[in-house]
């Protein structure tokens, strides 16, 4: 065996148990919540020692410390973790640091990025908000109409899509005689 193949497959080797190990630490993760879950459904009006409680950073719109908490509960979907401690600090915002502290915090384990890319997810899906690098809850109500009724759907009659149909085959057509005249 070439040395060069036997390091090529040292290499993959290393990357392989580095990749199993973080797969157990995951499935680890798993198993504690299902556990939580399995004892959830054995006591439901009881909480059991092992379920994981998150206590955000005080809620405030000030400055100024506030001694209120808004209790965020682990359930395994970290995403919604993320989401839910975003919401948690209301008007004041939250910056992936305090994220990411929580998570420390917590014990939760997490991948070296997770924080910035589920925020940024969440913020494609618009279920967050980023101003100045801080991220904010979306306020979800719907804006009613200003006679209280939803307005209404736009309809074409038939009359329109016919027309609609005519002008664009007249387009179609000047496009495709253009285009002859161009390849003579």
């Amino acid at each position: 065996m070439s040395p060069q193949f036997q390091k090529t497959l040292e290499t993959r080797i290393q990357e392989l148990t580095v990749s199993i190990e973080a797969q157990a630490s995951e499935l680890a993760a798993y198993e504690r919540v299902l556990q939580i879950e399995l004892a959830k459904d054995h006591a439901p009006t009881e909480k059991t020692s092992s379920e994981i409680r998150l206590e955000a950073e005080p809620v405030s719109t000030s400055s100024a410390p506030s001694n209120e908490f808004a209790p965020v509960t682990f359930t395994g979907n970290k995403t919604t973790l993320v989401a839910d401690i975003v919401k948690s600090y209301g008007e004041a915002g939250v910056v992936p640091k305090d994220v990411e502290k929580i998570f420390e915090d917590r014990k939760i384990q997490r991948s070296k990025n997770l924080v910035y890319n589920t925020l940024s997810y969440l913020v494609g899906q618009k279920k967050l908000q980023r101003r100045d690098g801080r991220y904010f809850g979306i306020q979800t109500e719907p804006i009613p109409a200003k006679n209280g009724k939803a307005p209404a759907k736009r309809r074409i009659s038939p009359a329109g899509i016919k027309r609609i149909r005519e002008a664009m085959k007249k387009r179609w057509a000047v496009k495709k005689a253009a285009d002859r005249a161009a390849a003579k």
